[in-house]
Order: structure tokens, then sequence, then C-alpha cells
């Protein structure tokens, strides 16, 4: 999270501390209004480490772009932060391609690229000041990792409990406890169901990860999952996570309910040696037909699958394995993965959905995906749909399925079998 830094009074930027006082009086200004506001968390890496030597350019460039009762904090050398008086996603991410042009043109020698910012809104993204830091901190991970620019928090990076915060200098170690917790069964799955917009019959399940903490309560994987990258041990988590899904599946089948499951996995767990025949194995060991598991790939992640990932793919479907690409539309390979893997399922990117209602361009985009898919035989998923409005017009460009908020939170297990969503349309 945030570390502590010097005042910047000769840079005209708030310290930690003032930035982290700005959240609390937003907070209570917005229940009080029951406006918005956005969290930006900004960070200048890469090759451009020596070019933000002069923090008050950097200051000024971001400064150029926000309002004048807009807060700007200068975090650490390269690290900055913004609390925005705009309460939508929208308004927030011009106000952040703004601050990256204004950067790259400060900074001499970086680009787009060497700019990562990560935005979250309340109260979409978080309703306390630890979940908001959490969600644009998770999102500037993705940003920096993916080299994406500028990414937006997801609603399933926000805790799932409103635990009591920590403040942030008190956080143990996260990656000091990530192989004691999978021993002792801290990380668990929540499931968020996928459902046919027509009549909202319950398609599918996605499983989402969640590390229930002793101390700090049930973190989302923006917390933890970039430490086992950095540690090496993703691999390990990724496939016990799969196992879990696995398990859970039968469960459900066990007490009567077919219901399929997808996961997600990082490319490098895609190209580890034993992942066909552990999933497959496994699958027959517990009388599992292979259909019932969809493996889901990111679209940013296509342009950098090894031909050791693009063999366990292919032999994950032949073996009867779904393929799905989650955030399709957000990389650079997305109608290249359409053509060259053997794909079932494509989940549309929120960043086309949520604004489908209202834009005419991300309808035309969407409704062309959507033909796209029809004519190769994938089935196509809308994620993010969050009102009912996004769902009628779905539904008119011909959408099959779709996922949620509108529909429903990540739920626990037991929840899933019974779970009915309303019919729309």
């Amino acid at each position: 999270m945030i570390e502590s830094t010097p005042a910047v009074q000769t840079t005209n930027a708030a310290d930690r501390d003032g930035f982290l006082q700005g959240i609390d009086m937003a907070l209570r200004a917005s229940e009080r209004q029951r406006g918005g506001f956005a969290v930006l968390k900004v960070e200048v890496g890469g090759a451009a480490e020596q070019a933000v030597a002069n923090v008050g350019e950097a200051i000024t460039a971001i400064r150029a772009n926000v309002r004048l009762n807009d807060m700007v904090a200068m975090l650490g050398p390269r690290e900055f932060a913004v609390l925005l008086a705009v309460g939508s996603e929208g308004g927030a991410q011009r106000v952040a391609g703004k601050i990256t042009e204004s950067l790259v043109a400060a900074c001499g020698g970086i680009a787009a690229q060497d700019v990562a910012i990560g935005i979250a809104i309340y109260p979409t993204h978080g309703t306390s000041r630890d979940q908001l830091l959490r969600a644009a901190d998770g999102a500037q991970y993705q940003a920096r990792r993916n080299r994406r620019g500028i990414v937006m928090a997801t609603r399933d990076e926000t805790p799932v409990d409103d635990d009591e915060p920590l403040s942030v200098p008190m956080r143990p170690d996260l990656s000091k406890r990530i192989g004691s917790a999978v021993t002792q069964n801290e990380f668990l799955l929540r499931y968020q169901p996928v459902a046919e917009l027509g009549s909202g019959r319950l398609l599918s399940a996605e499983a989402l990860v969640r590390w229930r903490h002793p101390e700090l309560g049930l973190l989302p994987p923006a917390e933890f999952l970039y430490l086992a990258e950095r540690d090496g041990t993703i691999d390990t988590l990724s496939l016990k996570f799969v196992e879990y899904a696995m398990m859970q599946a039968r469960a459900w089948r066990d007490g009567g309910s077919n219901l399929p499951i997808s996961v997600n996995l990082p490319a490098t767990t895609l190209q580890h040696p034993e992942l066909e025949s552990a999933l497959v194995g496994r699958l027959h060991s517990m009388a599992l037909p292979p259909d019932s598991l969809t493996i889901e790939l990111r679209d940013d992640q296509l342009t950098r699958l090894s031909a050791a990932a693009m063999k366990n793919i292919f032999m994950l479907a032949n073996a009867g394995v779904r393929i799905a690409i989650d955030d399709f539309g957000r990389g650079a390979a997305s109608l290249l993965a359409l053509r060259d893997l053997p794909v079932h399922e494509i989940k549309i990117d929120p960043c086309f959905i949520q604004s489908v209602a209202a834009s005419r361009a991300d309808a035309a985009i969407v409704a062309s995906l959507i033909g796209l898919c029809r004519d190769l035989g994938r089935r196509v998923i809308a994620k993010g749909i969050e009102t009912q409005a996004v769902c009628n017009r779905l539904l008119e460009l011909g959408c099959e399925g779709g996922q949620g908020f509108h529909f429903s939170k990540p739920l626990e297990a037991e929840a899933l079998p019974d779970w009915r969503g309303q019919p729309y349309g």
C-alpha cells in the first residue's frame, strides 16, 4: 500500500498522511451528499526511473489536468496519488489519460507504457478508505505488470467482508504466510453466477479465490496473487485453486446439480509441464466429465503464451476441457486467438459492456463481437453487467449470457444450486 514520505511543500503536493486525510474527508462528504469520487494511484517506472528526478515537473504535469479542489500527493520517488471529485468511471479514465499524456510530455525519455495508473471509484469499488486503496493498488499492479497504462478496479477485487481495517504501516508481510496459508486451508473460493440473459437461468459459475487471513479478514486476489508470482509459488496456488473448484463441482453433482465451473489461470501456470495430466487425471478420479471445467485465459496474456502453454491448451481442449478467453477485447491478440486457439467461449471485457446502453460505439463493437463469435460457434458472455438497461441492450444485440453485480455478487458454494436469476427482457 502507501509508504510514508515527507511532505512536499515545494511542489504543492500533499504527503501520505495528507492524502489519507483527504480520502476520509471525501468519504464523509459523499455520505452527506450521496456523491462519488475517485482515487488514482500513479506510478512512473521502468525506463522512467531517472526521468522523474525533477519531481516538481511530474507534480505540475499531474496538477495541470485536475481541478483546484482535487488533491495531488507524492507517495514516493516515482509514485503519486490523485483524489478526484469525479464519481464516474468514464470521467476518471479521461483524467487518467490526460495525466499520462502530460507526464510523457514533461518527463523526457518515457513512453505511455512507463506510466501505470490504477483507478478506484467510491462507492463502486469500496466504501472505506482501506477498500478504495486496496482496489486502486490492485488496479495499478495490473497496469504495471501488463503494461496496460490505465486499469480500472473491478468489484471482484474488493473484499467481500468489510472487516475492521488495519492502519497501513501495521499490515503484516503477506508473502511470509502464503505457504502456511495453503497447508492451513486459509484460501477459499467464492462463485459468481453466469446467467442466461433471456431467462435468468444459471449457466455456470466462475470461481474467485479469497484468502481468509487470521488478522486481516477476507482478502481479494489483488492483495496476494502478485506476491505468489514474485515468490514463484503461483503455480502451486493456481493448481490448488483448480482442485478446490473441481471438488466443489463434484459436491454439487452429488447434490443433484450438474453446474459447470470456470477457473482463471495465469500464463506461468498454463505452461506447467504437468498441467494437462494433473487436471485431466483429477477430473477422471472425481468422475467429472471434462466439459464441467472451463479454463479461462486472460486476453492480455495471449501475446505472452509460450509454446509449452499453447501445447497444454490444445491438449486440454482435446481432452474435452472447455477453453475461454476472459476480458476479451482488451489485448492486442483477441482476434488471432479466436482463429488460432481452441476457444469455446469469450467473456467480453467490462469496458465495452458498462456503457453499451448509452454508447453507439460500444454497442457496435459488442454487436460485431457477438456476430463474429456466433459465426465461429463460440458462446459469448458479457462481464460487468450492473444495470437493467445494459442487460436489455445486450439481449437486443443477441448476447447469450452475462455476469455482474446486476445478477449477483460472488456467493458461497452452498448458495449456487438454489440461485435463481430474474428473467430479463
